[in-house]
């Protein structure tokens, strides 16, 4: 016997209906929010890696897995460059988005908290604090070497979180309350710390990964700025053993700072796995400069960190947010570190502000744009005394130490062994013409530091011993 429904029991099932399609619709909605949310941000930067020390850019006597793994998921670039040749510069270019000359920023500060003048230019409003008005959540954690002085530090320039140091480097194992530079306590915010160290790999990247569990739920930029493996050249045994097999002590050790980088991506990819925020979330790899002279490998480029040859400045770069760039693909057009603030801005829909010299290089890397993202870039070290200008595959080079600049075609001359200035007087003048021009825009350094001194000694070495860098003893032999 079929058992009629009743009118209230006809309502109710109505009802019931209603209800479910209008859950499923707001479970559609939550969703679609969750699809359209801001971009997450994580920049992971290596200190004096060498172009060739991973295993996706050609490393063949140790493994970075993790780093590769990163480059399989998203794009590797074979032209990636920084804006200077070594570590304070360049990271004020990444942050400031345009040529860090433009405001004297030319050389490396001297560690003095109470120095209230040597620092990045205050006036300009940095990636952090860009992003951080338009309520993102922004931290720096690792090295800073923008100015120790108040005026200066992460806390007062638009990052919400800042764990790490305030100097060019730091001791992996120790800390001292009372000590500066590479013996300086590790700061939180404003304030230093009393924090000890395990290991300052390790520390940093732990610290990362509870910044990104804490603020899953808002969009956030990290800038992981490790120290390694700049010196001084202590690591872990675990790490050590990890590359075993090298022979030469000081490539070995060397070596085993880049395992904990790489130990370090892995788990913050990991991380961001965990809170479903990988394809939510840029993550960025490269280095600040060229690889550190002695035990880097930066061939089969010419020269180190500190030089203009494209070893100074030519670094692993990787860029991997999978769902919106292609995964496993290789980029061969130039592109400089400063450019990743307008990419930023740009994906978080963030007007990009005037005066900025680096393009959003979304349009390229998406193929809506065909072109070169840069028809010119320039480099200037020690107030002119040193400079480069690439100029599509031409490179002009007039580097400390040179006694005449340089033209080199690096699209058969990766390594600039053949100068071409000679047969091609034409093309090397239009190009110190395009670099006067630049020049001229430029403020004089605001402080200086030794690297005239250190480059004239490097390259004295290296024609001393017939060499390309500074000597490699672990190659044997050496390209001449």
């Amino acid at each position: 016997m079929i058992k009629k429904i009743s009118a209230v029991s006809h309502l109710t099932l109505v009802l019931m209906v209603l209800s479910v399609a209008l859950e499923s619709a707001e479970g559609h909605e939550s969703h679609s929010l969750t699809a359209k949310r801001r971009p997450n941000f994580v920049i992971i930067m290596a200190d004096d890696l060498g172009y060739s020390d991973l295993g996706c850019y050609g490393c063949q006597d140790f493994e970075t897995p993790a780093i590769d793994t990163l480059a399989r998921h998203g794009i590797r670039f074979t032209d990636g460059y920084v804006s200077h040749p070594y570590c304070s510069p360049s990271r004020a270019g990444l942050l400031s988005g345009k040529y860090q000359q433009s405001v004297g920023h030319e050389c490396n500060p001297a560690y003095d908290e109470s120095n209230s003048a040597i620092g990045i230019d205050t006036s300009t409003t940095l990636l952090p604090a860009r992003l951080e008005a338009a309520d993102y959540r922004t931290a720096l954690i690792g090295k800073w070497h923008l100015g120790a002085g108040k005026p200066f530090r992460p806390a007062v320039r638009g990052f919400s979180d800042f764990y790490g140091f305030l100097g060019g480097g730091h001791d992996y194992f120790k800390t001292d309350p009372q000590g500066k530079n590479y013996n300086s306590p590790i700061w939180r915010d404003h304030q230093p710390t009393s924090d000890t160290l395990t290991y300052l790999t390790d520390d940093l990247t732990t610290e990362a990964e509870h910044f990104i569990a804490s603020h899953r739920n808002q969009p956030f930029c990290l800038l992981l700025m490790y120290n390694a493996p700049h010196a001084p050249d202590q690591v872990t045994k675990d790490y050590l053993q990890r590359v075993a097999s090298i022979q030469h002590p000081g490539r070995r050790r060397y070596a085993a700072l880049v395992q904990g980088v790489d130990a370090g991506v892995n788990r913050i990819v990991n991380k961001l796995a965990a809170l479903s925020l990988t394809k939510d979330t840029l993550v960025i790899f490269l280095s600040d400069n060229g690889g550190r002279r002695g035990v880097s490998d930066n061939r089969p480029l010419r020269g180190n960190k500190g030089w203009l040859h494209e070893g100074g400045i030519r670094v692993p770069m990787i860029a991997s947010m999978p769902g919106t760039l292609a995964e496993g693909t290789v980029f061969r057009e130039p592109v400089l570190a400063i450019d990743w603030l307008p990419t930023a801005l740009q994906m978080a829909g963030i007007e990009i502000p005037q005066g900025c010299d680096g393009v959003d290089l979304m349009p390229f890397l998406n193929g809506h744009r065909n072109a070169p993202p840069h028809s010119t870039l320039f480099w200037r070290v020690s107030g002119g005394a040193g400079y480069a200008v690439r100029q599509g595959d031409w490179k002009l080079v007039h580097d400390i130490g040179m006694p005449q600049p340089a033209l080199y075609n690096l699209s058969n001359d990766l390594g600039e062994d053949h100068d071409l200035s000679e047969s091609e007087p034409d093309r090397l003048a239009k190009i110190q013409q395009t670099y006067a021009t630049w020049n001229a825009s430029l403020e004089s350094p605001r402080w200086n530091d030794a690297h005239v001194n250190n480059t004239e000694s490097e390259r004295a070495k290296a024609l001393q011993t017939g060499t390309r860098q500074y000597p490699m003893p672990w190659v044997t032999p050496q390209k001449r």
